[in-house]
Parts: structure tokens; sequence; C-alpha cells
């Protein structure tokens, strides 16, 4: 597999549509250099990471071009200047062909000529999925979540938390195949079930009530949630955090440290999902089909799911059409059997099965993807109609989350998947 990098809003670039002044990048009594060696070129989610021989002292454009050619100083073309090897060009169109070169320039002297043009086709992630980064351990990973590495921090980092209690940290993405792994905490006996990254810092969640915070994902601190109910998921509005858990229990916190029970809860079933859909509704899940929806997250409304089948979590996704400017919002919740329901109000919900696998964890990016039980895993882009993708790894799934432009998955056994 080709080499790849990952490196969302860490890096400036400008974009622009050349003109003929800039075509031969001319000055400072500098000179051309030669095309460079282009080693690999990989599509991902909306991007491509270029990697090249990069020579000492030399300066390098990259132009691209949506079609199968590109040349440098091409006016329709678009560039990048002075950049670094390997490159993560962003902003691109999921199923687009691009075109891409590379020429050189030193001291300020004219563009060389160009590397042999490559052309990528972005797509997104989700369809294809890859061994992680192993983990050492094997206990169980219930959730994984993705941040920033400290509160003062720039750079960007992952956390799995699972059973007894183990939590362990990696980089993002940059320059590996997959994350690498850290224990930050040994077991402890009290299993975490979720975790989050919201309202600058981490939060975890687990069995008799706990709750962990962290903002460098190595020193965790305990926190009172008022409660010694099993708490299993976690959601955010990016305003407030949300926790559901056994016997109905929901909290609500504005900062991850204190937390508030929910006033009107109409059901003592076990809740083992929640997500916030930008339609301003907050979605709980749970056992024997219970639905639960909220605009506040202190009052509760039970729904009719159509289902008895236990529901293990949910997601939501709104989309914009680019042509009609149309905003569409989808709500999926998956559960036990391969149930998988979705609604575009909250209130209404469609009810279909795929496959007989449990079904036990559901996230979105520009799709939804929901994993389960025996590499269990389907890909949708509105919720209703679902394709079936191969898993690297038999070990169900229990956790993911879209970060980085990358779907990644923890479960049984300190596994780990990833799809970009």
């Amino acid at each position: 597999m080709a080499h790849f990098m990952f490196l969302p809003r860490r890096r400036q670039f400008i974009t622009a549509t050349l003109s003929a002044a800039v075509l031969s990048a001319c000055g400072g009594g500098g000179s051309s250099a030669p095309a460079p060696s282009i080693k690999s070129v990989t599509a991902g989610d909306t991007q491509i990471v270029i990697d090249w021989v990069q020579e000492p002292g030399v300066e390098y454009w990259l132009w691209f071009f949506a079609g199968d050619t590109v040349s440098p100083g091409q006016k329709t073309a678009s560039y990048r200047l002075n950049i670094t090897a390997p490159y993560i060009l962003t902003g691109l169109t999921n199923d687009t062909k691009y075109a891409i070169t590379i020429n050189g320039r030193t001291n300020g002297g004219p563009g060389g000529p160009g590397s042999v043009v490559q052309t990528a086709t972005p797509r997104a992630a989700g369809s294809v999925w890859l061994a992680g980064g192993a983990l050492g351990n094997s206990n169980a990973l219930r959730g994984v979540a993705q941040g920033l590495s400290s509160s003062s921090a720039t750079t960007y980092s992952y956390v799995a938390v699972g059973d007894n209690g183990v939590i362990y940290n990696s980089p993002a993405y940059v320059s590996t195949a997959a994350l690498s792994w850290t224990q930050v905490q040994a077991a402890t006996g009290t299993s975490l079930n979720a975790v989050l990254y919201a309202l600058a810092k981490y939060v975890a969640v687990g069995d008799a009530g706990s709750v962990l915070t962290s903002t460098d994902t190595t020193t965790w601190a305990a926190a009172t949630s008022g409660t010694t109910a099993k708490l299993n998921a976690l959601a955010t509005n990016s305003s407030i955090i949300v926790a559901v858990g056994a016997n109905g229990t929901i909290l609500h916190s504005g900062d991850g440290t204190t937390w508030t029970a929910a006033t009107t809860v109409p059901t003592t079933s076990d809740l083992y999902g929640v997500t916030y859909s930008a339609l301003g509704l907050w979605v709980a899940v749970g056992a024997n089909g219970t639905l639960l929806t909220s605009t506040d997250a202190v009052t509760w409304t039970a729904v009719s799911s159509g289902t008895t089948a236990t529901l293990k979590a949910a997601a939501s996704m709104t989309t914009v059409n680019s042509t009609t400017s149309v905003t569409t919002y989808s709500i999926v919740a998956v559960g036990a059997g391969g149930v998988i329901l979705s609604s575009s109000t909250g209130t209404i919900w469609s009810v279909q099965t795929q496959g007989s696998a449990n079904l036990n964890a559901v996230a979105s990016s520009s799709r939804f993807v929901a994993l389960g039980d025996n590499g269990t895993i389907y890909s949708s882009t509105d919720g209703t109609t679902w394709t079936a993708a191969t898993s690297p790894s038999s070990n169900a799934v229990y956790g993911v989350i879209h970060a980085d432009n990358v779907f990644t998955a923890v479960g049984a056994a300190g596994s780990s998947i990833y799809s970009y």
C-alpha cells in the first residue's frame, strides 16, 4: 500500500488560479531545478497525499487541475507554493480525478520542468478498511476520540478507552499507515465505555457512574457524576455534553466536570447510544427499541422506534446540496441483529435489517458507517441504502469516530481498524 500522511488543519497554504505573470517565477539570480522524482500519490477523503524525493535547497511548487493532465504554469491550474514532502493537498472534491505535477527552483529562480504527471481520485472514507496500530492489550476497547494534544497545543491526538479502565493515546495520523498507540492508564478495574473530546478536554465515562477528564491525554482526573449507574455513551453539541446509561440515566454538563441529571426521562430501560442532530435534537437509544428525543437535554420524550431490538448506537449527518443549497438531516440508530433505523426528523423512523450480526457502533462524515460483530461493516450516504465493506479483522467493533478525514474504530481484544 502506498505511504501516506494526514495533516488536516495543520498547514496554511495559498490557493489561486495562475496568471501569465507567475508563469516563469523569475528573479533573484537563481536557477531552475530538475524535475523531482515522485515516490507516491495517495488519494484519501477530499485529499491527496504526494511524496517525492526532496533535494536540499530546492523550493518546490505543486500544480494541480481537475482532469487527466496538468503542466507547470498552466493558466487554468491551481498551485501550492514552497511545499515540503510529503504534502497533503486538501479541500478536493471526492470522485473527481486530479492531475498533479511538481517543479522546483533555487534562490528565486525560474521554475524547472514538472515531474511526470500523476493522477488520483479522492473518495469518501468508509469503503476500504485497514488493520490499525496494535495496542498490545487484550482488553476490549469501547470508545475512541480525537482532539488537541494539550490545552496549549496545536497538534492533535487520539484516545481509546476500554474494559478495566485501560486508556491509550496516539499522535494523529502523520506519516505512518496506522496510529501508534501507547497505554497511559493501566487496568483499574472500572471499565470505561465511551470517550469524546469537547469543551477543550477529553471526557470518558464508564461503570458505576465513573467520569474522567483530561486536557493532555495522559493525566486523568475523576469527576463526580452524581450517579452510580453504568454510563455507556456520550455526545456533544459543542455547548454541552450528554451522557446516557443504565436504568434510563441521562446526565448533562457544561464543562465535563459538573453533571446534572435530566429532569424528565420517560423510561427505566438501559440506554446505550446518544447523538446530537443539527436539527436541534438530541436522540438517545437503548434496550428493547427505546428511543428518546430532547431539544434541551433536560426534558426527554419517548418516540416509537418501530422495533423491539436493542439499539446500541446513534449518529447524525447534515448534507447541503451544492446545487440547490437545500439542507438535509439524517439520523441513524443501529443495534442487535443488524437492525438499522433512519429518520430525517427524529419523530418518524424507518426500520430495516442488514445481515444478522449485531451492530454496535455508527459514525458519520459525508456518509455513515455502521460496524459490529464478526467484522461486520456497512456504509451509506443517506442512511437508507447500505453497502457492505470488508474488514481486516473478525473482532467486534464497539466504538468509531470520523476525524482527520479518517474513520477510526476500536473493539474486542484491543483491536483497531481504520478507513481513509
